[in-house]
Formats: structure tokens, C-alpha cells, sequence
């Protein structure tokens, strides 16, 4: 079980004199190798960003070492879903809760963000097309939702509308997508890429 010990009282204030670079430290993370394969890959995706001031300002007065907030902003959505992967259950429990679901869903949401991400940007087929991982959803929601495939475009809609961050994204997302949707109704055959009739009701009952 991927558990840290607890620590005292003694110990926590002790680390509030540690400075921001934990996150260099790969015995702060239960699964090691996927943690070493998040910094190489994450080394090699800083060469991007070497002109960058932000860069430049932590290679000269940091010695490279950069806040975890800092490589958040640089890093790739692969690199991200697996760094969170990575965690120990503790870790993972604190930053889910923030955001108001359990730790095995937002991992589950971050690796769906993670491959509809890449399939976008590498101009990858989506249409007609079996998603893997399935979509992580509440008994709850796929009770109300029987006609939803988890394996769908559909489905990794969902986990995007869910995952956005204010209400206002929420329903320009969605009025974006209806646009997009009417522009090409003609042309595509809703069930292949798991959009049911209802669709709009559904994300808007999402917001």
C-alpha cells in the first residue's frame, strides 16, 4: 500500500523552512520509475523553452531548480497525468479533494485529457474510434445516462466539461461544440462518435 507515514507536528514545521524543490526528491513518490521517466522527459521538453525568461531566471539563480508551480506551467499534459500518477495515495487524495473527486477519477480524467490531447494535436482520427481508458463516471451519472459509452468522444467530452474550472468555461464549451456540431450535422453520423440525440441536455445538466 502506497502510503506515507504520518509525520509529527515537529516535523511539519520543520519543512516550512525547506526550500520549493521536494519534488526533485524521487523518494516522494511511490511509483520511482515513473517519476524518473516524468524528469527525463521533462528535461528534454525544457530545451523547448531555453530562451525563455523564466527558464533563464531559475538556470542563473536557481541552478536549474524550479518551483513545482514553474515546470507545471512548461510541462506536457502527458507528463503532468503521469507526474500525479506517480504519487503517493496521500498526495493524490489532497489535490482530488480540491477539486471535489476521488484520487483514482482525476487520474483516470487527467490520462482521458492526456490521449484526447495528443489526438488533437497529431491530427489523430477521432471519428468512429474506441477511446482507451475508458471514462471514469459515477454510478450516479451512468444510471442517469444509460445511452452514454465510456470508450466514446462522448464520454472524454464529458471528462472535459467536468474538469473545466469555472461555469463560464463550461457553457462556452459547450456552445462552441453545439456550433461545431451544426456546422458538419449533414456530414456525421452522431452514434460513431457516441453523441446520443440528447447530448445538449446532458452537458448542460453538467455545468
Amino acid at each position: 500500500m502506497d502510503l506515507k507515514p504520518p509525520i509529527s507536528f515537529e516535523e511539519q514545521l520543520n519543512k516550512l523552512d525547506e526550500p520549493f524543490d521536494q519534488h526533485y526528491d524521487r523518494n516522494n513518490f511511490y511509483n520511482k520509475k515513473g517519476y524518473d521517466e516524468v524528469i527525463d522527459s521533462f528535461k528534454r521538453e525544457r530545451n523547448y523553452y531555453k530562451d525563455s525568461l523564466i527558464v533563464k531566471h531559475h538556470k542563473y539563480k536557481y541552478n536549474g531548480k524550479m518551483p513545482l508551480w514553474v515546470i507545471v506551467e512548461l510541462m506536457s499534459f502527458s507528463n503532468l497525468s503521469k507526474l500525479y500518477s506517480s504519487m503517493y495515495y496521500s498526495e493524490k487524495d489532497i489535490i482530488a479533494q480540491n477539486v471535489g473527486i476521488g484520487r483514482s477519477t482525476l487520474e483516470n480524467h487527467l490520462h482521458c485529457l492526456s490521449v484526447l490531447r495528443n489526438k488533437c494535436a497529431h491530427a489523430a482520427r477521432l471519428y468512429n474510434t474506441e477511446f482507451y481508458p475508458p471514462a471514469k463516471f459515477t454510478t450516479e451519472f451512468l444510471k442517469k445516462n444509460r445511452e452514454i459509452r465510456n470508450n466514446s468522444l462522448f464520454a472524454y467530452v464529458i471528462v472535459l466539461l467536468k474538469r473545466l474550472p469555472e461555469k463560464k468555461s463550461k457553457i462556452d464549451f459547450i456552445q462552441s461544440l453545439e456550433n461545431v456540431i451544426d456546422s458538419y450535422k449533414d456530414d456525421i453520423d452522431m452514434s460513431l462518435i457516441g453523441f446520443p440525440e440528447n447530448y445538449i441536455c446532458i452537458l448542460k445538466n453538467n455545468v
